[in-house]
């Protein structure tokens, strides 16, 4: 069954931030690497009749050219799905050799820049007909909501658990990213298939929005909402409002 996706994204660039690290995938486009985020939400209409893919990069923070390295990851995905386009997809195939892909283009990226550390988060999903497939690597989530309850589908890839397990509360320091040198450790996306149904809404952000506010506030917002454009603009101007100093990206897209 073919269904028609109503999408929208934005970005803020956070309290005291001189540049974006965030990057991101919609429509077919990314944000350019010198960019303050996006002033107005962007929004589009696509149905399901061929793969569409959505992502938030997230260039980790205090490390050497995150925004190259979201930048570089965005631009990755969109060249590996120009050259699928004319061919017949498995979505999870596509999206494993597409993270090793843009991770030993990073690795590149590194070594060229003689950076300690280049590397950036990844949360995107496909959607063709009925099927939908999830792929992640890092902390940048994507939920669902369906029939009133919101779910975290992403796996993070972050060291939470252990830090729980010993009372220690801090922020959770990420064990997974794209650009890690295969001699240090093999990257392992998670990657999930499963099906929508008419009125699912899916939500991509970067941690900057799950930083300000909480997954009650999030889910909130968007079911206060009429339209996903309108979701993005009232979770951004909270995110603002809290005085939210990380970059914060997010992709809200409701399955009509």
């Amino acid at each position: 069954m073919v269904h028609t996706l109503e999408a929208a994204c934005g970005s803020y660039i956070g309290v005291g931030r001189i540049k974006n690290e965030d990057n991101l995938y919609f429509n077919k486009k990314h944000l350019p690497q010198d960019n303050k985020g996006l002033k107005h939400p962007i929004k589009c209409s696509i149905d399901t009749s061929e793969m569409s893919v959505f992502a938030v990069f997230d260039g980790m923070g205090g490390h050497t050219a995150g925004d190259m390295a979201s930048l570089l990851a965005s631009e990755i995905l969109s060249d590996d799905i120009k050259k699928s386009e004319d061919l017949v997809v498995n979505e999870k195939i596509f999206f494993s050799e597409f993270c090793k892909h843009a991770n030993d283009k990073i690795v590149e990226l590194s070594n060229k820049l003689q950076a300690v550390t280049t590397g950036t988060t990844v949360a995107a999903i496909s959607f063709f007909q009925d099927d939908v497939v999830l792929c992640n690597i890092g902390d940048s989530k994507v939920f669902r909501i369906r029939e009133s309850q919101m779910l975290q589908i992403s796996n993070d890839h972050t060291d939470e658990k252990i830090m729980q397990s010993m009372g220690i509360n801090k922020k959770p320091v990420l064990l997974q990213y794209l650009g890690i040198p295969e001699k240090d450790m093999m990257i392992d996306p998670y990657i999930s298939r499963g099906s929508v149904k008419s009125g699912d809404v899916f939500v991509i952000c970067s941690d900057g929005v799950t930083d300000a506010l909480s997954f009650a506030e999030i889910f909130s917002f968007i079911e206060g909402s009429d339209t996903p454009e309108n979701a993005v603009i009232r979770i951004l101007s909270e995110v603002e409002l809290k005085c939210g100093n990380d970059n914060s990206t997010i992709i809200i897209i409701k399955v009509v």
